[in-house]
């Protein structure tokens, strides 16, 4: 799972700065895109974790809820190409799922940090600092939906940002 891991991580941050370089319409627009491949790759990661190791069930759920929610996303997003009302709702829709997505991996991160705690690991605070910036930029986002809009490109950026270095800091732990 740390190659993975490593993966979404760089892909999350590359999302990150087009996010921070693109702020206005054009982070608006594609960021449905950007959110799709993300769960897309989730998905994908998850089920080749579980395909692996057969340990933890958790990645084959994540794995299939990343598909699913993906695929969604992808038909969602195709749809809404040819209907202006239907994108702005998508791109709602997309921002709550986004932000629902990063508290759960947010409250994933600080459960982890306290097993690591528990098995005497140092890093344990990196990890229980970046879960709860997760936690924090995703009920943000969550809550503040017209603002998030406005900010769209900046409140993602950020997001992707503490998401990505979460999952590169992952690789390092036992």
């Amino acid at each position: 799972m740390k190659v993975f891991n490593c993966i979404m991580g760089i892909f999350s941050l590359f999302a990150a700065f087009y996010c921070f370089f693109m702020p206005g319409i054009s982070a608006v627009m594609t960021i449905g895109w950007i959110v799709t491949c993300l769960l897309g790759v989730i998905g994908f990661c998850g089920i080749f974790e579980y395909a692996r190791n057969k340990k933890e069930k958790k990645d084959m759920i994540n794995g299939v809820i990343g598909l699913i929610l993906a695929i969604g996303a992808a038909v969602l997003s195709t749809i809404a190409m040819f209907d202006v009302s239907l994108r702005a709702t998508y791109d709602l829709i997309v921002v709550v799922m986004f932000a629902l997505w990063l508290v759960l991996s947010g409250v994933d991160s600080t459960v982890t940090s306290f097993k690591l705690k528990k098995e005497g690991h140092k890093s344990w605070w990196l990890t229980l600092l970046l879960g709860i910036l997760v936690i924090i930029m995703g009920m943000y986002a969550g809550t503040h939906l017209i603002y998030a809009t406005m900010t769209l490109g900046y409140v993602m950026g950020f997001s992707l940002t503490f998401y990505g270095i979460k999952l590169i800091c992952s690789v390092f732990e036992k």
